[in-house]
Protein backbone atom coordinates (compact mmCIF):
# COMPACT_ATOMS: atom_id res chain seq x y z
CA UNK A 1 0.00 0.00 0.00
CA UNK A 2 1.65 3.34 -0.76
CA UNK A 3 1.87 6.10 2.41
CA UNK A 4 2.25 8.91 0.03
CA UNK A 5 -0.14 11.58 0.90
CA UNK A 6 -1.23 9.54 4.11
CA UNK A 7 -0.13 11.76 7.82
CA UNK A 8 3.07 9.98 9.94
CA UNK A 9 2.05 8.04 12.74
CA UNK A 10 1.85 9.77 16.02
CA UNK A 11 2.58 8.23 19.48
CA UNK A 12 1.93 9.36 22.57
CA UNK A 13 4.38 10.07 24.05
CA UNK A 14 6.77 9.88 21.11
CA UNK A 15 9.55 8.56 23.88
CA UNK A 16 8.88 6.72 27.01
CA UNK A 17 10.40 8.16 29.59
CA UNK A 18 13.18 6.81 31.73
CA UNK A 19 10.82 5.87 34.61
CA UNK A 20 8.86 3.60 32.14
CA UNK A 21 11.46 2.21 30.87
CA UNK A 22 13.09 1.23 33.73
CA UNK A 23 10.52 -0.22 35.47
CA UNK A 24 9.81 -3.90 35.83
CA UNK A 25 6.20 -3.00 36.35
CA UNK A 26 5.93 -1.64 32.84
CA UNK A 27 8.48 -4.49 31.20
CA UNK A 28 6.29 -5.78 28.71
CA UNK A 29 4.36 -2.53 27.46
CA UNK A 30 7.87 -1.44 26.73
CA UNK A 31 8.41 -4.26 24.27
CA UNK A 32 5.17 -3.43 22.65
CA UNK A 33 5.30 -0.11 22.59
CA UNK A 34 8.94 -0.50 20.61
CA UNK A 35 7.36 -3.45 18.45
CA UNK A 36 4.18 -1.16 17.70
CA UNK A 37 6.86 2.15 16.46
CA UNK A 38 9.11 0.34 14.39
CA UNK A 39 6.52 -2.08 12.78
CA UNK A 40 3.96 0.49 12.17
CA UNK A 41 6.31 3.04 10.69
CA UNK A 42 7.50 0.51 7.98
CA UNK A 43 4.03 -0.20 6.38
CA UNK A 44 1.21 2.18 8.04
CA UNK A 45 0.17 5.51 8.58
CA UNK A 46 -2.55 7.67 9.73
CA UNK A 47 -2.27 5.75 13.29
CA UNK A 48 -2.20 7.51 16.70
CA UNK A 49 -0.98 5.01 19.06
CA UNK A 50 -1.74 6.42 23.16
CA UNK A 51 0.52 4.58 25.74
CA UNK A 52 -1.14 4.56 29.28
CA UNK A 53 -4.73 6.09 28.15
CA UNK A 54 -6.57 7.03 31.20
CA UNK A 55 -10.07 8.80 31.11
CA UNK A 56 -13.25 9.09 33.50
CA UNK A 57 -16.94 8.94 32.74
CA UNK A 58 -20.02 9.36 34.57
CA UNK A 59 -23.28 7.45 33.58
CA UNK A 60 -25.51 10.37 34.45
CA UNK A 61 -25.51 13.52 36.53
CA UNK A 62 -26.36 11.80 39.98
CA UNK A 63 -23.73 8.94 39.39
CA UNK A 64 -20.40 8.54 40.74
CA UNK A 65 -17.73 8.75 38.15
CA UNK A 66 -16.08 5.49 36.22
CA UNK A 67 -12.15 5.26 35.16
CA UNK A 68 -11.02 3.51 32.63
CA UNK A 69 -7.33 2.69 31.64
CA UNK A 70 -6.04 0.68 28.25
CA UNK A 71 -2.06 -0.13 28.12
CA UNK A 72 -2.74 1.02 24.70
CA UNK A 73 -5.15 3.14 22.90
CA UNK A 74 -5.04 3.15 19.12
CA UNK A 75 -7.23 5.02 16.29
CA UNK A 76 -7.21 4.99 12.76
CA UNK A 77 -9.94 6.47 10.00
CA UNK A 78 -10.44 3.15 8.36
CA UNK A 79 -9.13 0.48 11.42
CA UNK A 80 -11.22 1.80 14.09
CA UNK A 81 -10.72 2.41 18.18
CA UNK A 82 -8.44 -0.69 19.27
CA UNK A 83 -8.16 -0.81 23.11
CA UNK A 84 -5.04 -2.81 24.29
CA UNK A 85 -4.43 -5.11 27.53
CA UNK A 86 -0.87 -5.91 27.54
CA UNK A 87 -0.29 -8.98 30.24
CA UNK A 88 3.23 -9.84 30.83
CA UNK A 89 4.66 -13.30 32.12
CA UNK A 90 4.01 -16.94 31.85
CA UNK A 91 0.57 -16.65 30.93
CA UNK A 92 -1.93 -19.64 31.64
CA UNK A 93 -5.71 -20.27 32.13
CA UNK A 94 -7.63 -22.85 34.68
CA UNK A 95 -11.00 -23.30 36.01
CA UNK A 96 -12.22 -19.77 34.57
CA UNK A 97 -9.46 -18.22 35.56
CA UNK A 98 -6.55 -16.40 34.31
CA UNK A 99 -2.74 -16.44 35.79
CA UNK A 100 0.71 -14.83 35.00
CA UNK A 101 3.76 -16.32 36.19
CA UNK A 102 7.07 -13.93 36.37
CA UNK A 103 10.65 -15.11 36.16
CA UNK A 104 10.52 -15.69 39.64
CA UNK A 105 7.55 -18.44 39.97
CA UNK A 106 5.51 -15.85 41.37
CA UNK A 107 1.80 -16.30 40.09
CA UNK A 108 -0.90 -13.40 39.69
CA UNK A 109 -4.56 -13.33 38.97
CA UNK A 110 -5.68 -11.52 35.65
CA UNK A 111 -8.27 -10.35 34.10
CA UNK A 112 -6.86 -9.91 31.14
CA UNK A 113 -10.48 -10.20 28.83
CA UNK A 114 -12.92 -8.70 30.79
CA UNK A 115 -10.45 -5.68 31.34
CA UNK A 116 -10.01 -4.98 27.92
CA UNK A 117 -14.23 -5.53 27.46
CA UNK A 118 -14.89 -2.99 30.55
CA UNK A 119 -12.28 -0.49 29.18
CA UNK A 120 -13.72 -0.38 25.50
CA UNK A 121 -16.88 -0.14 26.49
CA UNK A 122 -16.10 3.04 29.24
CA UNK A 123 -14.46 4.47 26.44
CA UNK A 124 -16.92 4.24 23.78
CA UNK A 125 -19.22 6.28 26.71
CA UNK A 126 -16.41 9.02 26.88
CA UNK A 127 -16.46 9.57 23.28
CA UNK A 128 -19.65 9.43 22.53
CA UNK A 129 -20.22 12.84 25.07
CA UNK A 130 -17.82 14.44 22.49
CA UNK A 131 -19.10 17.02 20.37
CA UNK A 132 -17.15 15.85 17.25
CA UNK A 133 -18.47 12.21 17.86
CA UNK A 134 -21.69 11.31 16.66
CA UNK A 135 -23.42 8.50 16.08
CA UNK A 136 -21.89 5.75 17.85
CA UNK A 137 -24.47 3.44 19.09
CA UNK A 138 -22.76 0.36 19.11
CA UNK A 139 -20.71 1.18 22.65
CA UNK A 140 -20.02 -2.55 22.60
CA UNK A 141 -18.42 -3.17 19.48
CA UNK A 142 -14.76 -1.13 19.97
CA UNK A 143 -12.41 -3.20 18.95
CA UNK A 144 -10.10 -5.47 22.11
CA UNK A 145 -6.99 -6.98 21.73
CA UNK A 146 -5.05 -8.75 24.41
CA UNK A 147 -1.24 -9.02 23.86
CA UNK A 148 1.26 -11.40 25.83
CA UNK A 149 4.85 -10.82 24.37
CA UNK A 150 6.34 -13.33 26.75
CA UNK A 151 4.00 -15.88 26.71
CA UNK A 152 3.46 -18.38 23.40
CA UNK A 153 0.02 -20.03 22.97
CA UNK A 154 0.18 -24.00 22.88
CA UNK A 155 -0.90 -25.01 19.46
CA UNK A 156 -3.85 -25.22 18.54
CA UNK A 157 -5.40 -23.77 21.64
CA UNK A 158 -8.97 -23.49 22.58
CA UNK A 159 -10.01 -19.86 24.02
CA UNK A 160 -13.05 -19.86 26.29
CA UNK A 161 -16.18 -19.31 24.20
CA UNK A 162 -16.49 -15.88 25.24
CA UNK A 163 -12.96 -15.21 23.63
CA UNK A 164 -11.15 -15.70 19.92
CA UNK A 165 -8.01 -16.02 19.17
CA UNK A 166 -8.14 -13.01 16.50
CA UNK A 167 -8.41 -10.85 19.69
CA UNK A 168 -5.20 -12.17 20.89
CA UNK A 169 -1.31 -11.76 20.17
CA UNK A 170 1.12 -13.95 21.71
CA UNK A 171 5.29 -14.02 21.89
CA UNK A 172 5.51 -16.10 18.74
CA UNK A 173 4.05 -13.01 16.51
CA UNK A 174 5.78 -10.44 18.43
CA UNK A 175 7.70 -9.60 14.64
CA UNK A 176 4.54 -9.26 12.86
CA UNK A 177 2.57 -7.16 15.39
CA UNK A 178 0.84 -5.14 12.45
CA UNK A 179 -0.84 -8.06 11.72
CA UNK A 180 -2.26 -9.08 14.44
CA UNK A 181 -3.84 -5.23 15.03
CA UNK A 182 -4.84 -5.80 11.52
CA UNK A 183 -6.42 -9.09 12.35
CA UNK A 184 -7.85 -7.63 15.58
CA UNK A 185 -9.60 -4.87 13.49
CA UNK A 186 -11.40 -6.89 10.82
CA UNK A 187 -12.07 -9.39 13.70
CA UNK A 188 -14.25 -6.80 14.97
CA UNK A 189 -15.30 -4.66 12.54
CA UNK A 190 -15.32 -6.89 9.44
CA UNK A 191 -13.19 -6.76 6.46
CA UNK A 192 -14.94 -3.49 5.06
CA UNK A 193 -13.55 -1.75 7.77
CA UNK A 194 -14.68 0.98 10.81
CA UNK A 195 -17.67 2.46 9.62
CA UNK A 196 -18.55 4.93 12.51
CA UNK A 197 -19.70 8.22 11.19
CA UNK A 198 -16.54 9.91 13.36
CA UNK A 199 -14.13 8.22 11.72
CA UNK A 200 -12.62 11.44 9.65
CA UNK A 201 -12.77 12.95 13.28
CA UNK A 202 -10.92 9.92 14.97
CA UNK A 203 -7.26 11.14 14.98
CA UNK A 204 -7.90 14.49 15.82
CA UNK A 205 -9.70 13.04 18.34
CA UNK A 206 -7.28 11.30 19.90
CA UNK A 207 -5.07 14.00 19.65
CA UNK A 208 -7.13 16.46 21.85
CA UNK A 209 -7.76 14.18 24.65
CA UNK A 210 -4.38 13.02 25.21
CA UNK A 211 -1.46 15.34 23.25
CA UNK A 212 -2.74 18.74 23.42
CA UNK A 213 -0.93 21.29 25.30
CA UNK A 214 -2.65 22.60 28.22
CA UNK A 215 -1.90 25.87 29.66
CA UNK A 216 -3.74 27.08 33.21
CA UNK A 217 -2.92 30.42 33.17
CA UNK A 218 -3.76 33.07 36.03
CA UNK A 219 -6.05 35.50 34.98
CA UNK A 220 -4.50 38.99 33.99
CA UNK A 221 -6.66 40.74 36.45
CA UNK A 222 -5.45 38.50 39.22
CA UNK A 223 -2.09 38.60 37.96
CA UNK A 224 -1.47 42.26 38.51
CA UNK A 225 -3.11 42.26 42.15
CA UNK A 226 0.44 41.74 43.18
CA UNK A 227 1.86 43.84 40.78
CA UNK A 228 -0.21 46.64 42.71
CA UNK A 229 1.54 46.23 45.61
CA UNK A 230 4.81 46.36 44.62
CA UNK A 231 3.49 49.87 42.62
CA UNK A 232 2.13 51.03 46.07
CA UNK A 233 5.32 50.01 48.38
CA UNK A 234 7.30 51.65 45.28
CA UNK A 235 4.82 54.70 45.46
CA UNK A 236 5.20 54.89 49.42
CA UNK A 237 8.91 54.92 49.00
CA UNK A 238 8.85 58.09 47.29
CA UNK A 239 7.38 59.80 49.93
CA UNK A 240 10.91 60.10 51.52
CA UNK A 241 12.06 62.65 48.99
CA UNK A 242 9.38 65.02 50.53
CA UNK A 243 9.89 64.51 53.85
CA UNK A 244 13.17 65.26 53.44
CA UNK A 245 12.39 68.74 52.13
CA UNK A 246 9.18 69.32 54.26
CA UNK A 247 10.90 72.75 55.86
CA UNK A 248 10.80 74.43 52.42
CA UNK A 249 7.63 76.32 52.06
CA UNK A 250 8.76 76.34 48.22
CA UNK A 251 9.34 73.53 46.04
CA UNK A 252 8.98 72.46 42.30
CA UNK A 253 8.86 68.50 41.96
CA UNK A 254 9.88 67.21 38.64
CA UNK A 255 9.29 63.96 37.12
CA UNK A 256 8.34 62.05 33.82
CA UNK A 257 4.71 60.68 34.17
CA UNK A 258 4.74 57.46 36.55
CA UNK A 259 7.00 59.37 38.98
CA UNK A 260 4.47 59.62 41.39
CA UNK A 261 3.80 63.10 41.22
CA UNK A 262 0.26 63.10 42.00
CA UNK A 263 0.66 60.71 44.47
CA UNK A 264 3.28 62.84 46.64
CA UNK A 265 0.95 66.25 45.72
CA UNK A 266 -2.07 64.40 47.48
CA UNK A 267 -0.19 62.86 50.13
CA UNK A 268 1.81 65.91 51.26
CA UNK A 269 -1.54 68.29 51.06
CA UNK A 270 -3.42 65.90 52.90
CA UNK A 271 -0.83 65.78 55.61
CA UNK A 272 -0.65 69.38 55.78
CA UNK A 273 -4.71 70.05 56.02
CA UNK A 274 -4.24 67.13 59.28
CA UNK A 275 -1.79 69.87 60.99
CA UNK A 276 -4.81 72.63 60.74
CA UNK A 277 -3.43 74.19 57.08
CA UNK A 278 -6.27 75.36 54.73
CA UNK A 279 -5.25 73.66 51.86
CA UNK A 280 -6.10 73.66 48.14
CA UNK A 281 -5.22 71.08 45.82
CA UNK A 282 -5.60 72.36 42.19
CA UNK A 283 -4.70 71.44 38.27
CA UNK A 284 -6.18 73.08 34.85
CA UNK A 285 -8.15 69.58 33.68
CA UNK A 286 -11.46 69.13 34.96
CA UNK A 287 -11.17 65.62 34.64
CA UNK A 288 -8.28 65.45 36.62
CA UNK A 289 -9.81 66.85 39.23
CA UNK A 290 -13.11 65.09 39.22
CA UNK A 291 -10.38 62.23 39.34
CA UNK A 292 -8.91 63.20 42.38
CA UNK A 293 -12.07 64.60 44.46
CA UNK A 294 -13.34 61.53 43.76
CA UNK A 295 -10.38 59.23 45.53
CA UNK A 296 -9.04 62.01 48.34
CA UNK A 297 -10.84 62.75 51.60
CA UNK A 298 -11.47 66.42 51.46
CA UNK A 299 -13.16 68.64 54.33
CA UNK A 300 -13.64 72.73 54.85
CA UNK A 301 -10.17 72.95 54.89
CA UNK A 302 -8.97 70.89 51.93
CA UNK A 303 -10.44 71.42 48.70
CA UNK A 304 -9.76 70.01 45.47
CA UNK A 305 -11.05 71.94 42.33
CA UNK A 306 -10.04 72.87 38.99
CA UNK A 307 -8.20 76.22 38.93
CA UNK A 308 -11.23 77.23 36.40
CA UNK A 309 -13.81 76.69 38.85
CA UNK A 310 -12.41 77.88 41.76
CA UNK A 311 -14.22 81.14 41.37
CA UNK A 312 -17.58 79.98 41.32
CA UNK A 313 -16.43 77.30 44.01
CA UNK A 314 -15.12 80.21 46.64
CA UNK A 315 -18.01 82.54 45.58
CA UNK A 316 -21.06 80.67 45.15
CA UNK A 317 -21.24 82.85 42.39
CA UNK A 318 -21.30 80.99 38.58
CA UNK A 319 -18.21 82.14 36.62
CA UNK A 320 -19.36 83.12 33.04
CA UNK A 321 -18.34 81.12 30.87
CA UNK A 322 -17.20 83.98 28.55
CA UNK A 323 -14.70 85.10 30.14
CA UNK A 324 -10.81 85.35 29.06
CA UNK A 325 -8.13 84.00 31.08
CA UNK A 326 -6.87 87.16 32.20
CA UNK A 327 -10.48 88.18 33.20
CA UNK A 328 -10.63 85.29 35.52
CA UNK A 329 -7.43 85.76 37.19
CA UNK A 330 -8.32 89.03 38.10
CA UNK A 331 -11.54 87.96 39.30
CA UNK A 332 -9.99 85.28 41.20
CA UNK A 333 -7.56 87.64 42.61
CA UNK A 334 -10.21 90.48 43.48
CA UNK A 335 -12.54 88.02 45.38
CA UNK A 336 -9.67 86.76 47.64
CA UNK A 337 -8.42 90.28 48.53
CA UNK A 338 -11.79 90.64 49.57
CA UNK A 339 -12.41 88.00 51.50
CA UNK A 340 -8.90 87.35 52.52
CA UNK A 341 -10.74 84.41 54.73
CA UNK A 342 -10.92 82.57 51.61
CA UNK A 343 -7.31 82.10 50.69
CA UNK A 344 -5.21 79.26 51.48
CA UNK A 345 -2.35 78.54 53.61
CA UNK A 346 -1.05 75.46 51.18
CA UNK A 347 -1.43 75.84 47.94
CA UNK A 348 -0.51 72.69 45.75
CA UNK A 349 -0.82 72.76 41.99
CA UNK A 350 -0.51 68.99 40.46
CA UNK A 351 -0.13 69.05 36.13
CA UNK A 352 2.12 72.30 36.66
CA UNK A 353 3.55 72.25 33.10
CA UNK A 354 -0.17 73.32 32.07
CA UNK A 355 0.21 76.76 33.67
CA UNK A 356 1.14 79.58 31.52
CA UNK A 357 3.67 82.34 32.97
CA UNK A 358 0.76 84.91 33.40
CA UNK A 359 -1.20 82.21 35.71
CA UNK A 360 1.73 81.85 38.14
CA UNK A 361 1.06 85.48 40.18
CA UNK A 362 -2.44 84.75 40.25
CA UNK A 363 -2.22 81.41 41.43
CA UNK A 364 0.31 82.26 44.15
CA UNK A 365 -2.52 84.81 45.21
CA UNK A 366 -4.08 82.55 46.59
CA UNK A 367 -2.10 81.94 49.49
CA UNK A 368 -3.39 86.06 50.25
CA UNK A 369 -2.06 89.16 49.16
CA UNK A 370 1.21 88.92 50.92
CA UNK A 371 1.53 85.60 49.03
CA UNK A 372 3.12 83.96 51.69
CA UNK A 373 2.51 80.24 52.54
CA UNK A 374 3.46 76.67 51.46
CA UNK A 375 3.56 76.44 47.33
CA UNK A 376 4.47 73.07 46.10
CA UNK A 377 3.77 72.73 42.10
CA UNK A 378 4.46 69.15 40.51
CA UNK A 379 5.23 68.92 37.01
CA UNK A 380 6.35 66.80 33.99
CA UNK A 381 10.10 67.31 32.49
CA UNK A 382 9.39 66.31 29.57
CA UNK A 383 10.65 68.89 27.18
CA UNK A 384 8.06 67.55 24.35
CA UNK A 385 5.33 68.27 26.32
CA UNK A 386 4.36 71.70 24.80
CA UNK A 387 5.52 73.87 22.33
CA UNK A 388 6.82 76.43 24.67
CA UNK A 389 9.25 75.36 27.93
CA UNK A 390 7.20 75.04 31.33
CA UNK A 391 7.95 78.05 33.29
CA UNK A 392 7.63 78.06 37.09
CA UNK A 393 6.80 80.53 39.95
CA UNK A 394 10.10 82.14 41.32
CA UNK A 395 12.38 81.42 44.14
CA UNK A 396 11.39 77.35 44.24
CA UNK A 397 13.77 74.75 45.69
CA UNK A 398 13.81 72.11 42.99
CA UNK A 399 13.40 68.05 43.67
CA UNK A 400 13.79 65.15 40.78
CA UNK A 401 12.38 62.02 40.87
CA UNK A 402 14.11 60.26 38.57
CA UNK A 403 11.66 56.63 39.78
CA UNK A 404 9.26 55.46 37.67
CA UNK A 405 7.20 53.84 40.31
CA UNK A 406 3.41 53.49 38.54
CA UNK A 407 3.95 51.18 35.45
CA UNK A 408 5.38 48.14 34.37
CA UNK A 409 8.82 47.74 33.07
CA UNK A 410 7.40 46.15 29.47
CA UNK A 411 5.43 49.64 29.18
CA UNK A 412 7.76 52.00 30.67
CA UNK A 413 9.98 50.40 27.53
CA UNK A 414 7.32 51.48 25.24
CA UNK A 415 6.57 55.02 26.72
CA UNK A 416 10.28 55.96 27.30
CA UNK A 417 11.01 56.58 23.83
CA UNK A 418 8.67 59.35 23.99
CA UNK A 419 10.04 60.95 27.15
CA UNK A 420 13.16 63.52 27.18
CA UNK A 421 13.09 65.38 30.08
CA UNK A 422 15.98 66.35 32.43
CA UNK A 423 17.03 63.00 33.55
CA UNK A 424 16.40 59.49 31.93
CA UNK A 425 13.98 57.94 34.20
CA UNK A 426 14.37 54.45 35.80
CA UNK A 427 11.58 51.83 35.62
CA UNK A 428 11.49 50.17 39.22
CA UNK A 429 7.97 48.69 38.20
CA UNK A 430 7.30 44.71 38.09
CA UNK A 431 8.73 43.14 34.70
CA UNK A 432 4.13 43.01 33.59
CA UNK A 433 3.46 41.53 30.44
CA UNK A 434 4.75 42.89 26.58
CA UNK A 435 2.69 45.65 25.12
CA UNK A 436 -0.01 44.28 23.10
CA UNK A 437 0.41 45.56 19.11
CA UNK A 438 -2.85 44.54 16.93
CA UNK A 439 -3.40 45.12 13.36
CA UNK A 440 -7.47 45.48 12.95
CA UNK A 441 -7.04 44.80 9.36
CA UNK A 442 -9.39 47.83 8.99
CA UNK A 443 -12.60 46.64 10.68
CA UNK A 444 -11.62 48.64 14.36
CA UNK A 445 -15.03 48.07 16.22
CA UNK A 446 -14.86 44.24 15.73
CA UNK A 447 -11.46 44.73 16.97
CA UNK A 448 -12.06 46.53 20.09
CA UNK A 449 -15.56 44.41 20.80
CA UNK A 450 -12.67 41.46 20.68
CA UNK A 451 -10.40 42.81 22.92
CA UNK A 452 -12.53 44.67 25.59
CA UNK A 453 -14.58 41.25 25.98
CA UNK A 454 -11.36 39.23 26.03
CA UNK A 455 -10.33 41.59 29.05
CA UNK A 456 -13.29 41.42 30.56
CA UNK A 457 -14.36 37.65 30.16
CA UNK A 458 -11.07 36.12 30.32
CA UNK A 459 -8.68 38.36 32.28
CA UNK A 460 -11.82 38.92 34.52
CA UNK A 461 -10.94 43.11 34.77
CA UNK A 462 -13.74 45.04 35.78
CA UNK A 463 -15.26 47.55 33.08
CA UNK A 464 -14.11 50.89 35.44
CA UNK A 465 -10.37 49.01 35.14
CA UNK A 466 -9.71 49.85 30.99
CA UNK A 467 -10.28 52.79 28.76
CA UNK A 468 -10.13 53.23 25.31
CA UNK A 469 -7.93 56.00 24.41
CA UNK A 470 -8.02 57.90 20.97
CA UNK A 471 -6.53 61.22 19.49
CA UNK A 472 -9.82 62.31 18.56
CA UNK A 473 -12.77 64.18 20.34
CA UNK A 474 -15.08 61.44 21.57
CA UNK A 475 -17.79 62.94 19.75
CA UNK A 476 -16.26 62.75 16.33
CA UNK A 477 -14.37 59.23 17.37
CA UNK A 478 -15.64 55.97 15.18
CA UNK A 479 -15.66 54.31 18.15
CA UNK A 480 -18.21 56.56 20.15
CA UNK A 481 -21.30 54.69 22.00
CA UNK A 482 -19.76 51.26 20.28
CA UNK A 483 -21.96 48.39 21.62
CA UNK A 484 -19.99 45.82 23.38
CA UNK A 485 -21.32 42.74 24.46
CA UNK A 486 -23.60 42.33 27.68
CA UNK A 487 -25.75 45.29 26.99
CA UNK A 488 -22.29 47.34 27.78
CA UNK A 489 -21.05 50.57 25.74
CA UNK A 490 -18.18 52.38 24.76
CA UNK A 491 -18.62 55.84 26.00
CA UNK A 492 -17.45 58.95 27.14
CA UNK A 493 -20.23 58.77 29.71
CA UNK A 494 -19.93 55.26 31.08
CA UNK A 495 -22.42 53.66 33.46
CA UNK A 496 -20.45 53.01 36.65
CA UNK A 497 -20.07 49.35 37.18
CA UNK A 498 -21.25 48.51 33.49
CA UNK A 499 -19.83 50.63 30.56
CA UNK A 500 -16.16 51.29 29.23
CA UNK A 501 -14.73 54.62 28.69
CA UNK A 502 -14.11 56.27 25.53
CA UNK A 503 -11.48 59.55 26.08
CA UNK A 504 -9.31 61.51 23.79
CA UNK A 505 -5.64 61.01 25.14
CA UNK A 506 -5.96 65.19 25.59
CA UNK A 507 -8.41 64.93 27.96
CA UNK A 508 -6.77 61.61 29.72
CA UNK A 509 -3.55 63.56 30.73
CA UNK A 510 -3.05 63.26 34.49
CA UNK A 511 -4.86 60.01 34.57
CA UNK A 512 -4.28 56.75 35.22
CA UNK A 513 -5.74 53.41 34.45
CA UNK A 514 -5.20 49.47 34.79
CA UNK A 515 -5.53 48.61 31.29
CA UNK A 516 -5.05 51.91 28.32
CA UNK A 517 -6.38 50.65 24.80
CA UNK A 518 -4.91 52.82 22.36
CA UNK A 519 -6.89 53.32 18.72
CA UNK A 520 -7.53 55.38 16.26
CA UNK A 521 -3.47 56.53 14.84
CA UNK A 522 -4.46 57.43 11.76
CA UNK A 523 -6.68 60.76 13.57
CA UNK A 524 -3.05 61.64 14.94
CA UNK A 525 -1.44 64.89 13.92
CA UNK A 526 0.90 65.12 11.14
CA UNK A 527 3.28 67.58 12.98
CA UNK A 528 5.68 64.64 14.37
CA UNK A 529 6.58 66.74 17.67
CA UNK A 530 2.71 67.09 18.54
CA UNK A 531 2.53 63.77 17.50
CA UNK A 532 5.12 62.14 20.27
CA UNK A 533 3.43 64.22 22.85
CA UNK A 534 0.29 62.88 22.64
CA UNK A 535 1.76 59.07 21.97
CA UNK A 536 3.80 60.26 24.96
CA UNK A 537 0.78 61.39 27.01
CA UNK A 538 -1.16 57.90 25.72
CA UNK A 539 1.55 54.97 26.44
CA UNK A 540 1.99 56.79 29.93
CA UNK A 541 -1.45 56.28 31.64
CA UNK A 542 -1.74 52.59 31.73
CA UNK A 543 -0.29 50.76 35.10
CA UNK A 544 -0.16 47.22 33.86
CA UNK A 545 -1.35 46.70 30.41
CA UNK A 546 -0.85 48.48 26.86
CA UNK A 547 -2.83 47.86 23.93
CA UNK A 548 -1.99 49.69 20.82
CA UNK A 549 -4.26 48.88 18.02
CA UNK A 550 -3.56 50.12 14.88
CA UNK A 551 -5.35 49.69 11.34
CA UNK A 552 -2.43 50.44 8.83
CA UNK A 553 -0.76 47.49 7.38
CA UNK A 554 2.07 47.83 10.10
CA UNK A 555 0.97 47.39 13.83
CA UNK A 556 2.13 50.84 15.79
CA UNK A 557 5.61 50.59 17.45
CA UNK A 558 7.68 53.07 19.51
CA UNK A 559 9.69 55.31 17.59
CA UNK A 560 13.77 55.86 18.94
Amino acid sequence: MGLSGLQANIFIPNELPRRIRESSKHRAEVLVYDALKSQLNLSQRDWVIVHSARWMTKMHAGSAPKTGEADFLLTHPKHGVICVEVKGGKISYSDGQWYSTNRYGERFEIDPFNQVERNAYELARKFDKMKRWSGGSDRDKYAQWVIFPDSTSPANAIYPPEYDSQMVTDQLAMDKLVEGLLEASSFWYGEDGWQHPAAPHARGLLLDLFEKERKFTMPMAADVAGEQQELERLTDSQYSVISAIAGNPRVAVAGGAGSGKTWLARKRAAQLASEGFRVLLTCQSRKLAEHLQSITQTGPNFIVSAYDELLELLSDQNAADDLTKSEYAWRLAALIEKSPELSFDAVFVDEAQDFSAEQWPFVEWLLGSEKQGVLYVFYDDNQQLSDSATVLPENMMSLQLDDNVRTTRAIHKDMVAYYQGQKEQRPRGPSGRSVEKINSEGKLQHCVRRVIADLLKSERFDASDLVVLTPADTASSALAETGLADARKLTDKPKLGTDVLLSSIRDFKGLECSVVIVCEYDQLPTEEAERRRILYTAYSRPKFHLVLIDESKENPSSES
